[in-house]
C-alpha cells in the first residue's frame, strides 16, 4: 500500500477502539492503523493517580509510536487533554487529542454547544478544553456539559442498545439550534438512533471528526 498514511491510535479505554476503527473503515479505509494501549490509564485517572505518573505513561506510548515511523498520532480517550498537549510539544508530527477536531468543527458552526459525556472525569476537562479553543479562535459560544449517568456502565456490561437509548434520550431533549457533541469515542454508536428520531439535529461524533481532520491535514 505505497503512499498510505500510517496512523497510530493510542487507547486508554477498551470501548474506544471499535468506534475509531469503524470510522477509519468508513471514511479513510486506505490509512494504515497501528494500535497502542494502556487500558488501566482511565481507571487510574478516575482513582486520582499522581498526575506526573499519568503524564509519563501517556508520553511513553507516543514515544513507541514515533519510533515506528508513524505519520500522525490520535489519542482515543478524552480524559487526558493536558497530558496530550505536553506530548504535542515533544514531536514534529501531527498529534490529535480525541476531541480536538470535533471541537474545532463545532466552534466554527457558531451555535450553542451541548457536550455529552459518559465518563465523569471528562466533563470538566472537556468543557475547559473547548472553552480554551474558543478563546484561541476569538469565538464565544454558550457551552453546556451534560453527564449521561450510567451509560458507560451499560456499555461495559454489554448492553449496547440500552447505552445508545440513554444517550439518545438526552440528545433528543436538546433544541434544534444547538450543536451536540458526543464527547467520547465510545458514544458514537448512539448516532444512528439519534438521527432516526431527528435527522435535522446537528450531532458530531469525535471518531468521525478526528478521521476527517487527520485526512484533510495529511492529504494537503
Amino acid at each position: 500500500m505505497k503512499g498510505a498514511k500510517k496512523i497510530a491510535l493510542i487507547h486508554a479505554l477498551e470501548e474506544s477502539k471499535e468506534p475509531i476503527w469503524k470510522s477509519f473503515q468508513h471514511l479513510w479505509p486506505d490509512a494504515v492503523l497501528s494500535n497502542y494501549s494502556d487500558l488501566s490509564l482511565s481507571i487510574d485517572r478516575n482513582l486520582g493517580q499522581n498526575e506526573h505518573t499519568i503524564s509519563q505513561r501517556i508520553s511513553e506510548l507516543a514515544k513507541i509510536a514515533v519510533t515506528e515511523n508513524t505519520d500522525a498520532i490520535l489519542y482515543t480517550c478524552s480524559a487526558f487533554g493536558d497530558e496530550i498537549n505536553l506530548v504535542k510539544e515533544q514531536y514534529n508530527i501531527p498529534i490529535f487529542r480525541p476531541n480536538e477536531a470535533a471541537f474545532y468543527e463545532a466552534i466554527q458552526l457558531k451555535q450553542k454547544i451541548k457536550l455529552l459525556v459518559t465518563f465523569l472525569p471528562s466533563l470538566d476537562l472537556l468543557t475547559k478544553e473547548i472553552k480554551t479553543m474558543m478563546k484561541e479562535s476569538n469565538i464565544e459560544i454558550e457551552v453546556e456539559g451534560l453527564y449521561v449517568k450510567e451509560a458507560l456502565n451499560l456499555l461495559q456490561s454489554g448492553l449496547l442498545d440500552e447505552h445508545n437509548k440513554l444517550i439518545s434520550s438526552i440528545a433528543l431533549n436538546q433544541k434544534d439550534d444547538s450543536t451536540i457533541i458526543l464527547g467520547q469515542f465510545s458514544m458514537a454508536s448512539a448516532l444512528p438512533s439519534i438521527k432516526a428520531e431527528n435527522p435535522e439535529l446537528k450531532v458530531l461524533t469525535t471518531p468521525d471528526s478526528s478521521v476527517l481532520g487527520l485526512k484533510r491535514l495529511l492529504d494537503s
